[in-house]
């Protein structure tokens, strides 16, 4: 009788080279992916915002009360406060993602003071501008429409081309 012997498996080179392999590829797409993170927190940022601005305008117009619109950027958020009422909307913004500038600006160096607007029932929206930027220099601006009292998000790295 004969005797086999079937030895099945992978050797360690074999091994270190599928490792060395995907080592690679994960550190060649990892840029990308983080690049692409960043990019999403600062939409989702832009959106939060713009969501806050346009939630202030339709409360003071529905429950015809003023609104009270907080945006600090050291705190990295937004507070919506609507007179007589008791609660605060709260509007956080993600990590990594800072207010750069508050438009039209009332002061020189005004980058980290909290800015207080009032929103009034029927009346002109407040002309606003909140520019907001990520770790990797992307800017975005959320415009305030007074005419239309619409938030609306403008790319500057898409609307410059």
């Amino acid at each position: 009788m004969r005797q086999r012997s079937s030895q099945s498996g992978v050797t360690l080179i074999e091994m270190l080279v599928v490792v060395g392999i995907i080592s690679l590829m994960i550190g060649f797409s990892l840029p990308s992916f983080t690049a692409g993170l960043d990019g999403l927190r600062l939409r989702s940022a832009s959106s939060t915002i713009a969501s806050a601005l346009n939630i202030a305008i339709t409360t003071a117009d529905r429950r015809q009360l003023p609104v009270q619109l907080l945006i600090q950027p050291a705190a990295n958020r937004i507070v919506l406060r609507a007179a007589e009422s008791t609660r605060d909307q709260i509007f956080e913004i993600p990590a990594g993602i800072r207010i750069s500038r508050i438009l039209p600006a009332l002061f020189l160096d005004e980058e980290k003071k909290d800015r207080y607007l009032i929103v009034y029932p029927n009346g002109a929206p407040p002309q606003l501008v909140i520019e907001l930027t990520n770790p990797r220099g992307s800017l975005r601006q959320i415009k305030l429409d007074p005419i239309t009292g619409v938030a609306k998000v403008l790319d500057l790295a898409k609307d410059a081309k």
